[in-house]
Formats: C-alpha cells, sequence, structure tokens
C-alpha cells in the first residue's frame, strides 16, 4: 500500500504531532520511523521538510553531536 503524501497544513500539524507526542527531542530517523508508522509521507524528502518549518520557526532543531545527527523538538 502506497503512503498517502500530506501537503500543507496537515503536514505540518502532522510533524508538529509527532514532536509534541514525543516529549522530547528526536532525530530525523526518529521522525522518518513515525511517518512510516502511520503510512504517510511528507511532501519533500523528511529532513528538507523539518528544515523548512524550522526556518518558518514551527519547530526547533539542530545538529546533535552526543547523538550524530540533527535532533528536533517543538
Amino acid at each position: 500500500m502506497e503512503p498517502k503524501i500530506l501537503k500543507g497544513e496537515e503536514a505540518d500539524q502532522f510533524i508538529i504531532n509527532i514532536l509534541k507526542n514525543a516529549n522530547q527531542p528526536i532525530t530525523t530517523r526518529e521522525v522518518q520511523a513515525e511517518t512510516e508508522k502511520k503510512m504517510v509521507r511528507c511532501p519533500d524528502s523528511t529532513v528538507v521538510f523539518l528544515n523548512k518549518l524550522r526556518i518558518k520557526g514551527l519547530i526547533k532543531g539542530e545538529m546533535s553531536k552526543e547523538k550524530k545527527a540533527w535532533i528536533w523538538w517543538i
């Protein structure tokens, strides 16, 4: 079964809800795993979409030296 591609506000809210429910910063890979579990896809690659949300000021993100990956949170 093909994943549903989310767009616009629906995509923004989906990612924001993932990060709210995590209750801690999570990696790009963990965000991707959550979208795959729910059988949905971001309009762009996950990392590009997350970065667009960060630039809009909707989420926060930074490179974690400890995890050697980008981490994201609200």
